[in-house]
């Protein structure tokens, strides 16, 4: 074990420490906001946002299990599996300097610790996704890995709606798998994949959700909700169609600037690792493709999201976690010919991953400035003084 991977290890448990006690301060509170949205249902009528919620609700009606209590047990066993997931990727970073600022991008991992209010979203539900076909792909004989592609299609989109606006991610992972598989993409199974995924959004699309729906919801769950749950919170916004959400944006110009600039400083490693490195796969002629061109393409299928929400520093985040698992997939497998490196002093190494990966993050809603995060305990320190 290498000094570096000691290192990151410290930080990927560090990091889940964090978010489990994090998340239990939210259980505790019954957050409108983390907490709530494991808690819609379907018990009002199919609704967006509800199938892992329906699930959980199922476990608690057949078992008599408290609902509270399994949506803290199943979000830190995905904290835990992702968890593993980051372990796993250490040996094919440790003794890269430019993939370990790759790996400690404030935009992966990171930025649910430097932003603690994201910590239990569904967003994790993706990163769990994407790292189990990453690294258990192997053991999906052909037509187990396309059913997985569209149960997950489902079992994302219908889990969250946003999740269908990141689906490329996956679908692209699916395709470098059957290509290192030395298969092709049938027709039949692009086929299935469009239509998958126009039947998760007309479901979505026409499903909504309302004040009414959002009542019973609220009163199957009341045991385990705020009192005014329909007033608030994730289950409040169940009772808005797509149209409030638009309105509610009040998107500034600022806002515009800090989002660009957190996105390029963000991408900046994992563009020039894929930039400067080319395929090794020729099927397609993807070795004459610069693999930059694909990071920019699967982001800009997820453009419609920051039109759509105001949550813009979590789309960030969940965009660079898709290119990070496609990263370490094409690492994983050797599907770089060129494998671009660089090399720096150690010194200098150690001083831009403090100023690069921990000192700045980018705030999850409204951005009008990039976050210091050392700004409070250095003020602090020299206030001691």
């Amino acid at each position: 074990m290498t000094k570096n991977s000691k290192i990151i290890y410290l930080i990927i448990l560090s990091a889940l420490i964090f978010q489990v006690f994090k998340f239990y301060s939210f259980y505790n509170e019954y957050s409108g906001w983390q907490y709530a949205d494991w808690l819609i249902n379907y018990q009002g009528g199919f609704v967006r946002r509800g199938f892992i919620g329906e699930f959980l609700y199922q476990i608690h009606n057949i078992f008599k299990i408290d609902l509270d209590l399994i949506i803290l047990t199943f979000v830190n066993i995905v904290f835990i599996l992702i968890t593993l997931f980051l372990i796993k990727t250490v040996k094919y970073i440790q003794k890269s300097y430019i993939n370990i600022l790759i790996f400690l991008s404030p935009g992966f991992f990171l930025y649910p610790i430097m932003n603690s209010q994201v910590i239990g979203r569904k967003d994790i539900l993706f990163l769990l996704v994407a790292g189990f076909i990453v690294f258990f792909e192997k053991i999906l004989k052909k037509q187990n890995l396309l059913f997985f592609i569209i149960f997950f299609t489902f079992f994302l989109g219908l889990s969250h709606s946003v999740f269908l606006f990141y689906m490329p991610y996956l679908y692209f992972l699916f395709f470098i798998i059957k290509i290192k598989r030395d298969e092709y993409l049938k027709i039949y199974e692009t086929i299935i994949i469009v239509a998958s995924l126009l039947i998760a959004f007309l479901l979505i699309y026409f499903n909504q959700g309302n004040q009414i729906i959002v009542l019973e919801i609220c009163e199957s769950v009341k045991r385990f909700m705020s009192l005014n749950c329909q007033n608030e919170g994730q289950l409040f916004w169940l009772g808005n169609d797509v149209k409030s959400h638009i309105s509610f944006q009040n998107v500034k110009f600022n806002h515009f600037i800090i989002y660009s600039i957190s996105i390029f400083l963000v991408y900046f490693f994992i563009f020039l690792k894929f930039f400067k490195s080319q395929f090794r796969i020729s099927k397609f002629h993807l070795n004459k493709i610069n693999p930059s061109i694909v990071l920019v393409i699967l982001f800009c299928f997820t453009l419609p999201v920051y039109y759509l929400g105001s949550d813009w520093g979590r789309y960030i985040f969940i965009s660079y976690s898709g290119s990070f698992f496609i990263f370490i997939y094409c690492i994983k497998e050797n599907l770089f010919s060129k494998n671009y490196e660089f090399k720096i002093n150690k010194i200098i190494f150690l001083i831009l991953v403090i100023f690069y990966s921990f000192s700045w993050t980018f705030p999850f809603y409204h951005a009008e400035k990039i976050k210091l995060t050392l700004k409070k305990p250095l003020i602090q320190i020299l206030n001691l003084k």
